[in-house]
């Protein structure tokens, strides 16, 4: 069967779902849409968290989009995502590139299925850095470095304001 006709007749499970699986962050940026900072007490377990990603797994969910807060800075999250991706459910995180070393980034290569974007919010340093914190351009720009070195083409997420929409070009 083609794959038109399979949507003519309609899915049988979510293709995706977002997950923000902590509100805990290490960074403080201006248009935070969730709060984030501090984790909160009432976050999932890790049992929980897998719990969760057995359920995504029996429906069938193609992947699930984690966001936060900084989903890389909560303790069990490398954990999570292979336990994910081990039970089919594909994972695609959003994270400001604070942990994405050299041998994270390798391990992400050796994944199945796993996809990153690197959040950024201005072509220079002085406009990202004024809405994420000084140091956060070099960051991203050092964590895409690395998922680029380990063959994985990652991509940047942006929120846009008056002030970074004129500077897109220089990206």
């Amino acid at each position: 069967m083609r794959l038109v006709d399979q949507f003519e007749r309609g899915l049988d499970a979510p293709i995706c779902l977002t997950w923000e699986l902590t509100y805990a962050c290490n960074l403080a940026c201006a248009h935070c849409l969730s709060s984030s900072g501090r984790r909160d007490p009432r976050e999932l377990s890790t049992v929980e968290a897998k719990a969760v990603v057995d359920e995504l797994a029996r429906m069938q969910v193609f992947y699930v989009n984690i966001g936060g807060g900084e989903p890389t800075v909560r303790p069990d999250f490398w954990e999570l995502v292979d336990y994910a991706t081990a039970h089919r459910v594909g994972v695609k995180f959003s994270t400001n590139g604070v942990r994405i070393t050299p041998e994270v980034a390798a391990r992400l290569a050796a994944s199945d299925y796993v996809d990153v974007q690197i959040s950024l919010d201005g072509a220079t340093a002085e406009v990202n850095d004024a809405v994420r914190g000084v140091g956060s351009y070099a960051t991203a720009l050092r964590a895409m470095d690395n998922l680029h070195k380990a063959g994985i083409p990652g991509g940047f997420g942006f929120f846009f304001s008056d002030q970074q929409f004129c500077r897109v070009g220089g990206l």
